[in-house]
C-alpha cells in the first residue's frame, strides 16, 4: 500500500516528509515589495535638504561673529547690544504667537532664566576664556571644526532617526564656542561670543523649527551667509556656495533618482511582530 505524502505546511514540525530547505510554490504568494515606501516630491526633498543648509548658515553666522571680534573689526558692546535686541524681538514674537495661557507667567520665567545666564556667564567668562588658553591655536581651530561637524551630524532636523541626539549636538557646539573664546583678547569678548553661541545654537533653532519649509527663510539665510563670508574671504564664500549647491540641489537629485531603485521585500520569512491589542 502506497502511503500518500502529506501536504506541505508552513510549520516545520509537520513537514516530516519534506527536506528542511523545501518550500512550496505558494510560499512566495505573500511576497510584497516596497510596502512602506513614501513618495517624495522634488520640492519636499529640496526643503528637507534645506534644513541642513539652514543649520550650516547658523554655524557660519557664529563663526563670522568670532572672526569680527578676533580681528577687532567690531566692538563687543555693539555685538552684544545688537544680538540681544534681535533675540529679544524674536523671543517676544515667538511667545506672543505661541503662548496663549499664562503669558505673563511664562515671560517672567524666561526673564529670570536670561538674568541667571547673563550674571553667571559674565562672572564665569574669565574662567571660560582661560580654560583652553594653553592649547595651540591650530589645535583649537581643528577641535572647533570637528565639534561643528558633530553638531551638524547629530542635529535634530525633524526626522526620527537613531543618529539624532540634540544634547550631543548642542554640547558639541558649545564646546567649540568655548574653544574659540580662548583666542579672544578679553573676558568680555569671550562673554559676548558665548552669548552669541547660546542665541545661535539654542534660541535660533527653536525659532526656525516653526518656519520649516519656508522658501523665504531659507533664501534669506543663504543670502546673508554668503554676504557675511564675502566680507571675510572670497575663497570661503566660494566653498560655501559649492557646499550649499551640493547639499540643497545635488543631494536631493541623487536621492530622488536612487528612489527608483528601491526594492525592499517583505514576506513570511520576516520576524514576527507582536501587536499589543486592547480587548
Amino acid at each position: 500500500m502506497i502511503q500518500r505524502q502529506r501536504m506541505w505546511k508552513k510549520n516545520l514540525y509537520e513537514n516530516i516528509d519534506y527536506p528542511d530547505n523545501y518550500t512550496d510554490k505558494t510560499f512566495l504568494d505573500e511576497l510584497k515589495k516596497n510596502v512602506h515606501i513614501t513618495e517624495i516630491s522634488p520640492l519636499t526633498a529640496v526643503f528637507g535638504a534645506g534644513l541642513v543648509t539652514q543649520e550650516m548658515c547658523v554655524v557660519v553666522f557664529f563663526v563670522i561673529v568670532y572672526v569680527y571680534l578676533y580681528n577687532g573689526w567690531i566692538e563687543p558692546e555693539t555685538v552684544f547690544v545688537q544680538s540681544s535686541l534681535v533675540a529679544a524681538v524674536a523671543h517676544l514674537t515667538y511667545r506672543t504667537l505661541l503662548t496663549k495661557n499664562n503669558y505673563y507667567e511664562v515671560m517672567v520665567k524666561d526673564l529670570r532664566t536670561v538674568l541667571i545666564f547673563v550674571v553667571f556667564g559674565y562672572v564665569l567668562s574669565p574662567i571660560l576664556k582661560t580654560l583652553t588658553d594653553t592649547i595651540s591655536t591650530d589645535t583649537i581651530y581643528a577641535m572647533t571644526t570637528f565639534m561643528m561637524i558633530i553638531h551638524l551630524i547629530f542635529f535634530d532636523y525633524g526626522v526620527p532617526a537613531a543618529i539624532v541626539s540634540s544634547s550631543l549636538s548642542l554640547n558639541a557646539a558649545i564646546f567649540g564656542s568655548v574653544c574659540l573664546a580662548s583666542r579672544l583678547s578679553s573676558p568680555f569678548h569671550a562673554f559676548v561670543l558665548l552669548s552669541n553661541a547660546v542665541e545661535c545654537f539654542v534660541l535660533l533653532p527653536i525659532l526656525l523649527s516653526k518656519g520649516r519649509g519656508s522658501v523665504t527663510v531659507l533664501a534669506a539665510m543663504i543670502t546673508v551667509a554668503i554676504y557675511a563670508l564675502w566680507t571675510v574671504s572670497l575663497i570661503m564664500m566660494f566653498l560655501f556656495v559649492c557646499v550649499t549647491l551640493f547639499v540643497t540641489v545635488l543631494c536631493p537629485f541623487w536621492f530622488l533618482r536612487w528612489q527608483n531603485y528601491k526594492d525592499n521585500i517583505y514576506g513570511p520569512w520576516d520576524e514576527a511582530v507582536v501587536h499589543d491589542t486592547q480587548m
